[in-house]
């Protein structure tokens, strides 16, 4: 997962507002038969058909059934079910009600809870603490990486690992036939953690009083811009129903709603507005004109105790760059089947260990009871390090599939400023010269450990279009092993033809017009490299040398890295991964040049400002695209990034999932033919799952649907598995 704050995710959002309607899940709620909401939020519609015809529809269960001509598989989830019993309570709560302090239980709840599917799930006991940890010599996951174990602020939820959607505060939704608005139904009786109720108001306050306020910086979510790039109109209906009107068809909102965990590292989509409206110039004229740097802090539930929230754990203590404190949240509107309030455990400490090594050790020590491999610096390498401590941690090691298609990434920048180099790196043939002399192999063996499979470089293999029939699969695999045959003699051959050779016979290649060629693999000097990115680089700069190309490892100075990045003054990134899903459109930035952090930073530029500022187009249209403020490139008519943006238009505004998932196809066929736009190496390696021995309800891998989803932050793990689930098999012994 790559580490991504708040104010930078907002700024990228709001950048590709007016591109990014992207996609919801590959079956839209559109696509089942139409049916009348549920008196229970946990009946289950039956599946439709695939290829059925689009009809509005709505939908009210706790799994939202995929348009597939293949079903996948149910695995890991179990069939909703209605609670019509009594509701249970933690023991702490109970005193608190009999004390008069609380309200009973049922008034607590809203009229329909949201009950966990899954299948692990046992029923569990309340009480104790979790340990967790992390690293970051900033303070950005001291607050806010636990938030990403915390799906309560969604509307929408993925399940089975990306495959479906289901529930979450909203209980029912559906579309009219052309899916340009969108009812959704919020449970009734939603109370945040004060106890005040949660609404449509809530909702409406963070949409007019924020996003559309021109003095806050909360962008335009990418999900409430429509394919024309305008934005969507939100209209409370009442307390509980909320109505978006779309000026186009906008069939992919939904698995947008089910993004991110929403009010952490996503959008926030919702904000106690009897809380802030007191830190808000428009109900409290004294707060000054100074006042958003007040109201977000006092917004942020990950540093301000007092804000009120909707997840299983309200903050109890900050300690800045050191710890959180979450408590349990009495007004947490989720149980298991058998009626029993979540979550289980009373509270969980997050502490924030500076060294890596000093974290590492304390895995080793138990001083941590669990550990998701997402959040910190651990890779395979470390398994036997942690099994040969286990007498003494207590720790159990669990193997959840990373759904990464590349693992350790290299990429060009295809817009980089040096014209002759720029003519070489946009020449298809000699990034394939590349990737074939790439030994994966070795990559795989020395630094995954022989995980996970070698591939050229995908977006996720577990994205929906990969997996939902065999034609699917076949599309995958071979973008998968399209280039990724190590033949150094063909690479060598091939960078001949191109006139890569060395002619001045220093024992590198030179450009084809004889100027140096130094390919340096680039990244930020003030972020700490993990050994898997290091070694990676290490062998890939080796097997360029190999074949004759003078490459090596080269920190970027960290001032303005974004900045030059953007002007395509940084040849190269070699320290991400890819892995985005659970469909190839939920966030299409690696197949498509949508924004400026990736492969086309120019195009990508060029792509935002024709959709939100089309006169600056014009007005610097003879200017040389490098100088122009900002940098922008529109691409040439036919050329390989200008159909990808024409089939992505087409698969943006599709109400078909399946057409949908063809024009994915298309898309991936245009990465083959003139690819590899980025590289990898091994995709789906492991992700380590570290938990204590009595720690009930974690999943084991074979739990999940697909093994696994961790890596892309838009599938928030372990937010999917509902933590608050989770348990101590004797709560007394954590304390």
């Amino acid at each position: 997962m790559t580490k991504l704050d708040r104010r930078r995710f907002l700024r990228l959002s709001a950048l590709s507002a007016g591109s990014l309607l992207l996609a919801a899940c590959g079956g839209s709620p559109a696509s089942t038969p139409t049916s009348s909401p549920s008196s229970s939020p946990s009946s289950s519609p039956s599946a439709s058909p695939a290829g059925s015809p689009t009809a509005a529809a709505t939908v009210s269960a706790n799994v939202t059934p995929q348009a597939v001509s293949t079903p996948v598989q149910n695995i890991g989830q179990a069939t909703p079910e209605s609670y019509t019993g009594k509701y249970n309570e933690a023991p702490m709560l109970a005193e608190l009600v009999k004390a008069g302090k609380l309200p009973p239980v049922e008034q607590r709840l809203p009229k329909h809870p949201y009950v966990v599917p899954h299948k692990w799930v046992q029923q569990g006991k309340y009480g104790g603490k979790l340990m967790m940890a992390c690293t970051d010599q900033g303070d950005w996951a001291t607050g806010h990486l636990i938030q990403e174990s915390m799906y309560g602020h969604s509307p929408l939820r993925w399940l089975r690992d990306g495959l479906q959607i289901g529930p979450g505060l909203v209980e029912a939704w559906e579309a009219n036939e052309d899916q340009t608005v969108w009812t959704f139904h919020l449970r009734e009786g939603l109370r945040w953690s004060d106890g005040e109720p949660y609404t449509t108001a809530d909702i409406l306050f963070w949409w007019e009083d924020e996003v559309l306020n021109p003095e806050h910086p909360e962008a335009v979510p990418f999900e409430l811009v429509s394919a024309t790039g305008n934005p969507a109109k939100l209209k409370a209906i009442d307390d509980v129903t909320l109505q978006i009107t779309f000026d186009a068809p906008a069939p992919l909102l939904p698995g947008l709603m089910a993004c991110w965990v929403k009010r952490g590292i996503g959008p926030r989509w919702m904000d106690p507005k009897h809380y802030l409206k007191q830190f808000h110039p428009k109900y409290n004229p004294k707060v000054g004109k100074n006042w958003v740097d007040t109201f977000n802090a006092k917004a942020d539930f990950a540093t301000n105790p007092e804000c009120p929230t909707m997840t299983g754990w309200r903050l109890k203590e900050y300690k800045r760059g050191q710890y959180t404190i979450w408590e349990r949240n009495p007004y947490y509107w989720c149980i298991d089947r058998w009626g029993n309030q979540l979550p289980y455990i009373d509270t969980i400490q997050h502490n924030n260990v500076q060294d890596a090594e000093v974290l590492k050790l304390k895995f080793t020590q138990g001083a941590v009871d669990y550990v998701h491999g997402g959040f910190v610096p651990i890779n395979v390498d470390d398994i036997a390090t942690f099994k040969q401590a286990q007498p003494r941690s207590k720790l159990q090691i669990e193997l959840w599939d990373s759904g990464s298609g590349t693992a350790s990434v290299f990429f060009f920048n295809y817009d980089y400023i040096d014209p002759e180099v720029r003519q070489l790196i946009r020449n298809p043939k000699f990034r394939q010269a590349l990737s074939y002399a790439y030994n994966r192999s070795n990559v795989q063996k020395l630094v995954y450990l022989q995980t996970g499979e070698i591939t050229t470089g995908t977006t996720s293999p577990k994205s929906i279009e990969f997996v939902f029939n065999d034609q699917g699969k076949k599309v995958y695999e071979q973008w998968r092993d399209s280039y990724a045959t190590y033949d150094p003699e063909k690479a060598k051959q091939m960078l001949d033809e191109l006139g890569v050779k060395d002619v001045n016979g220093d024992g590198w290649r030179e450009l084809p017009n004889g100027g140096k060629l130094l390919i340096t693999l680039d990244y930020p000097a003030s972020e700490p490299q993990s050994s898997e990115h290091v070694r990676k680089n290490e062998l890939l700069a080796k097997d360029w040398q190999a074949i004759g190309l003078n490459a090596r490892s080269n920190p970027q100075p960290p001032t303005g890295y974004d900045d030059r990045w953007n002007a395509g003054k940084i040849l190269s990134k070699t320290a991400w991964e890819v892995s985005d899903g659970p469909n190839s459109l939920v966030n299409p930035t690696w197949l498509i040049p949508l924004e400026t952090s990736r492969w086309a930073p120019l195009h990508g530029q060029g792509y935002i400002l024709k959709s939100t500022d089309p006169q600056k187009i014009q007005q610097q249209k003879n200017r040389d695209p490098w100088k122009r403020q900002p940098p922008h490139v529109l691409p040439e008519p036919g050329d390989p990034i200008d159909r990808l943006y024409k089939a992505y238009d087409k698969a943006r505004r599709e109400t078909d999932p399946i057409k949908q998932h063809k024009l994915v196809w298309d898309i991936v066929k245009i990465h083959v033919e003139d690819g590899p736009f980025f590289m990898g190496c091994v995709a789906n390696y492991p992700r380590i799952v570290l938990y204590k021995e009595g720690l009930m309800n974690v999943p084991k891998r074979e739990d999940l649907a697909l093994h696994g989803f961790v890596n892309t932050w838009i599938h928030p793990t372990p937010a999917v598995y509902d933590p608050e689930a989770y348990y101590w098999d004797n709560p007394q012994e954590h304390m």
